[in-house]
């Protein structure tokens, strides 16, 4: 084994590997700096859909990473479930609630969104298909239909 090692074949794949293995290991940072934040505000807004989806992706990759790594540092595999497990929980809480928002209100939070979007010099969004802030420009627009302006 040290021979395929130490080999230029063995460190070419050796090097192939990494490269391949480079956006699975970066897969949870990106999780943890751009969707952690983002979970108590969605199972605030959601409590119902966010809550039981967040709980039940964290326990999954909690329960897998106790069979795979032990039972042992409960506290390490929970860090690393709650690491792997922002991004696909805010993806199904995501598809959870654009199956139940009506066309209407899709189309108002895509305006919303767009309207933020070109202040901001950020790529506006279709309103056929969902985008990151999905959940969130629902509530913008739910506000905003519920707001009534105070009486002068």
């Amino acid at each position: 084994m040290t021979e395929f090692v130490s080999s230029s074949l063995g460190q070419t794949v050796g090097l192939a590997l990494g490269l391949a293995l480079f956006p699975v290991m970066i897969w949870p940072l990106l999780g943890l700096v751009q969707d952690v934040w983002q979970l108590p505000m969605v199972v605030q807004l959601r409590p119902k859909t966010g809550g039981a989806i967040v709980a039940a992706t964290i326990l999954a990759i909690f329960l897998v990473t106790g069979w795979l790594l032990g039972t042992g540092h409960a506290e390490g595999r929970l860090l690393l479930a709650a690491a792997f497990g922002a991004r696909p929980a805010l993806f199904l809480i995501r598809q959870v609630v654009w199956s139940q928002t009506p066309p209407a209100v899709r189309r108002e939070a895509a305006d919303i969104r767009n309207e933020l979007a070109l202040r901001l010099q950020e790529r506006t969004v279709n309103p056929e298909r969902g985008w990151p802030t999905f959940v969130f420009d629902v509530e913008r627009a739910r506000r905003r239909a519920a707001y009534e302006p105070p009486p002068i």
